[in-house]
This record gives structure tokens, C-alpha cells and sequence, in this order.
């Protein structure tokens, strides 16, 4: 889809915008930099008139800031994005390569924040105000999990009658369907001995760790969608010592509610498989499913024809990643997700969003809370 000289303006007066954001790298736990970035993000919202909530940050994470806009009434329309990133500070160079911009976060998921920031801008200045209220939250823990705001998502789109994601998208897409995701560990002891003169004597805790994970790649179910990973191991003290202790950390994804409560049962329920050895597992689902629901394809159905009349062909996909979408989802909020910038590589030094796309994906994000609030 080729820009028009008003889309180029727009495009550019975006991206300046953005920058604004993303000019201060926020990586998760960095307390300070969040803090002034969030008092960017709050000016920008007092000009609206919105009322603001500074939640503050707990377990070494930055604060959260909740967004009201002064309109409607009742369970209404929340926007959640996070501001945290990944890379190391000074690891990414913001840079323009043609009609890609670089930068730390750009696309996941600053340029979605400001998005949503951009369409409540707009909606503040239209003379009909939408009947259901907009409220936005910005997180500061996503990326490690959302451990201190997961509860505050979830109270939110409780009291919400829709959730709409800006995470980013790689073409002209939303996602209306994201994999769960859990996370354990098992603690092997057995018993220490010599290995040459008392092996007999000896229980080893590695030995028995290799017997569970045999029996954790058996839960593996490509057909379900469930896979279990066992990402590291350890133990022992020494080569001629029969190990006491062994350890694994194992990353679980699961495609539905039922998979995720099976799984989480089985590897919690773990017990010994050798003769006097203990085996302890801890963990838990960090993530629910956004499952594929019937409120989802609503909204989806929605932001297909508001593409439509963009002459944009809007598909819809999946995501083995998380989002906060997730959460408001398990609740039973409808949710869609992915209504972020469109861009690439998120994670790593070359993250970009394409700059031509930023107009587009703004007015399906701000048509979308019209269409809903009205």
C-alpha cells in the first residue's frame, strides 16, 4: 500500500512523537529511567484531561500508570501496554534504514503505547465523545512475566467490557489466539558417595534428574500444542562424587486452559522414579491462554471491516509468545491483540517499526475504541 503525501506528514509526525518515548530506554527494573518516562507519558495524558493513577512499582520493578479518559460510563474499553524492554542500555542504535526505524522497544511495545495514546488524543478532541469510558494502563514488568501487575490487568478487564492490545504485528494482522506459558523447576537430592571405593553406597541425584527428563519430553504433544522444554540442567560436586543434588528449570507452552491445568498437574505431582532419591517440584502457569473465543472474533470481525475500508486486507494469526492479552482474556474480557505498530526483530539490536504503516495502524486502533465506545 503505497502513502499518499498527507499519509508521509502523518507518518513523520508519528515517528517524532515515538521517539519522545523510546529515547528513554526503559529496560525492565530500571526503576529511574522508567519513572521519567512515565512522567513523559503523564504530561501527555494531563493535556487530555484525563485523570492519572501512579501505581507504585514493587519487587524491584518500576511503578504502572493508570489512565483515565473524562468520558462514558460503566464497564468500558482497556488498553493495556508495557513500556519495559529487553536490550541493554546503549546496546540499540535508533536509526533510520529507508522506511524502517530502529530503536530499543520501538515496536514492542512503545509504538503500541503511544498508539493508544495518539487515539485517546484524538477522541479527546472530537465534539461526540464515545458513550463507554477508555481507560489505559502502562506496565512496567511484561517482559519478565508482568509479576507485579499481572493482578492489576486482571481487576481491570474485569471491570471492562473489551481489552485491545497494541503489541506488535509483522504485516497487516491482529492476533486473536496466543499459547499459554509455564514455568517449573525440580530439585533433585539423593545421596553422596565415593565413586570408587562406596558407589554401591551412593544415589545419584543426576541419574535420577535424566530419568525425569525422559518422562518431561513425553508430555510434548505437537498435536495439542503443548511443548515441554527442559532449558537447563545441573549438579553434582565432582567427577569421583556420586551427585546428592541435581536441578532443571523446564518452560511449558499449551493451546487451551484444560492443556495448561494438565500439564501444570502432572509436573507439580512429580515423584520419584529411582529408590531412595527425593524429587521436588515447584512452578506455576505464568501465562494463560488468549484463547480463539467467540467476544474475540467479534472484535476481529470489526477491525477486518474498519481494514476494509482502508482498502487493507487485515488477516488474522497467532502467537506462541505472551502478552498481557493473556490475562484480560482468561478473565473472560474479550480481547484483541496485536493492534500494535507493524515492524520486526523485537528483542534484539535490529528491532524496527515501519514507519509508512504507523498511520494505518493508528487509525485502525482509534477506530476501533470509536466503534466500540459508540
Amino acid at each position: 500500500m503505497m502513502p499518499n503525501q498527507t499519509q508521509s506528514t502523518e507518518a513523520e509526525s508519528l515517528l517524532a512523537g515515538l521517539r519522545r518515548w523510546v529515547e528513554i530506554e526503559t529496560p525492565t527494573g530500571d526503576v529511574d529511567n522508567m519513572a521519567r518516562l512515565l512522567d513523559v507519558v503523564a504530561t501527555d495524558f494531563v493535556q487530555l484531561g484525563a485523570s492519572l493513577e501512579r501505581i507504585p512499582g514493587t519487587d524491584g520493578m518500576g511503578d504502572h500508570l493508570l489512565v483515565r479518559l473524562p468520558w462514558g460510563r460503566g464497564p468500558g474499553i482497556l488498553s493495556v501496554s508495557h513500556l519495559d524492554t529487553v536490550c541493554p542500555p546503549g546496546s540499540v542504535a535508533m536509526r533510520r534504514d529507508g522506511d524502517r526505524f530502529h530503536g530499543p522497544g520501538i515496536a514492542d511495545m512503545k509504538a503500541g503505547g503511544f498508539l493508544a495514546f495518539k487515539a485517546a488524543q484524538h477522541i479527546a478532541g472530537l465534539v461526540h465523545q464515545p458513550h463507554l469510558p477508555l481507560t489505559l494502563l502502562y506496565t512496567s514488568d511484561e517482559e519478565i512475566g508482568s509479576p507485579t501487575s499481572r493482578r492489576i490487568i486482571e481487576r481491570l478487564a474485569r471491570e471492562s467490557r473489551y481489552a485491545l492490545i497494541a503489541e506488535p504485528a509483522r504485516k497487516d494482522e491482529v492476533i486473536t489466539f496466543r499459547r499459554g506459558r509455564a514455568k517449573y523447576r525440580l530439585d533433585v537430592e539423593g545421596r553422596e558417595a565415593h565413586a570408587g571405593s562406596a558407589h554401591a553406597s551412593g544415589r545419584s541425584a543426576i541419574s535420577e534428574l535424566a530419568r525425569q527428563v525422559v518422562q518431561l519430553d513425553k508430555l510434548t504433544d505437537y498435536s495439542t500444542g503443548t511443548t515441554v522444554n527442559v532449558g537447563e540442567v545441573g549438579g553434582g560436586t565432582a567427577r569421583n562424587v556420586v551427585a546428592g543434588r541435581a536441578f532443571c528449570t523446564i518452560d511449558v507452552r499449551f493451546s487451551s486452559a484444560e492443556a495448561g491445568r494438565l500439564v501444570d498437574e502432572t509436573i507439580l505431582s512429580t515423584g520419584p522414579i529411582g529408590s531412595d532419591v527425593t524429587v521436588t517440584a515447584s512452578g506455576e502457569i505464568e501465562k494463560p491462554c488468549l484463547e480463539r473465543t467467540a467476544g474475540g472474533l467479534e472484535l476481529f470481525s470489526l477491525a477486518k471491516s474498519i481494514a476494509r475500508e482502508q482498502d487493507i486486507d487485515l488477516v488474522e494469526t497467532s502467537s506462541g509468545g505472551g502478552s498481557d492479552g493473556n490475562f484480560t482474556s482468561a478473565v473472560g474480557t474479550p480481547t484483541l491483540d496485536g493492534l500494535g505498530a507493524i515492524g520486526n526483530e523485537w528483542h534484539s539490536p535490529n528491532e524496527y517499526v515501519v514507519v509508512s504503516a504507523l498511520p494505518r495502524r493508528a487509525e485502525l486502533l482509534r477506530r476501533m475504541i470509536t466503534a466500540l465506545g459508540s
